[in-house]
């Protein structure tokens, strides 16, 4: 297992690095993005750090290609509007305190396509397999209700929660990602981590 979450945190790092550009790009400053920790858990189990009381925004992808599953990438209230208020302060442009608009909406998403794709792209790569996320669907409320809509028709399976955080010079902007995998799926990724660790463990040492 801990081979495993090891080769799926090196993913993260490799699509650290390509997200991490796209951001800078899309937000016209330096971004690093940083995946700091991978986490298997089950479908039934909630992390502890989260209150799910809390008001949220999530973007949803549904996994067909490649991999049968679901994706959703969430941001709490407060890291929402802290996105959204680092991309006003970049266009020099004024928010409405406490609301977000259909811009601020749309940012949110491309975010959180990039973020996803960015995994999605490096873990196609590693698993040698073609994974094509279809086009987001973006959804808010109680981090509970994301939750649940998010694990609906999974209750029994497990889940790899992926951290993702966003880092420029004035912010540092938390989220995460919860890829939530058919057993079919997991065991394909384990399976295919095996062979990956076999094929490194043949490599001669120099």
């Amino acid at each position: 297992m801990k081979d495993e979450l090891d080769i799926l945190k090196e993913v993260g790092s490799i699509a650290a690095g390509h997200g991490g550009v796209a951001l800078s790009e899309i937000l016209d400053k330096k971004v690093i993005l940083e995946v700091p920790s991978v986490e298997i858990i089950s479908a039934q189990r909630v992390p502890k750090s989260m209150n799910l009381e809390k008001l949220g925004i999530a973007v949803f992808f549904q996994l067909l290609v490649g991999l049968q599953g679901k994706v959703i990438f969430i941001l709490d209230e407060k890291n929402a509007f802290k996105l959204v208020d680092l991309s006003y302060k970049i266009r020099d442009l004024k928010r409405e305190p406490g609301i977000i608009t259909e811009v601020s909406l749309s940012l949110i998403k491309e975010v959180g396509n990039i973020v996803v794709c960015s995994y999605l792209n490096a873990l196609s790569l590693t698993l040698k397999r073609i994974i094509i996320p279809p086009l987001p669907t973006l959804f808010s409320g109680s981090l509970e209700d994301i939750l649940n809509i998010g694990f609906f028709g999974y209750e029994e399976e497990f889940a790899y929660i992926i951290e993702a955080s966003f880092k420029e010079p004035e912010e540092d902007i938390q989220g995460s990602f919860y890829l939530i995998l058919t057993p079919e799926a997991a065991k394909d990724i384990r399976e295919s981590c095996k062979k990956l660790l076999e094929e490194i463990n043949k490599i001669p040492s120099s």
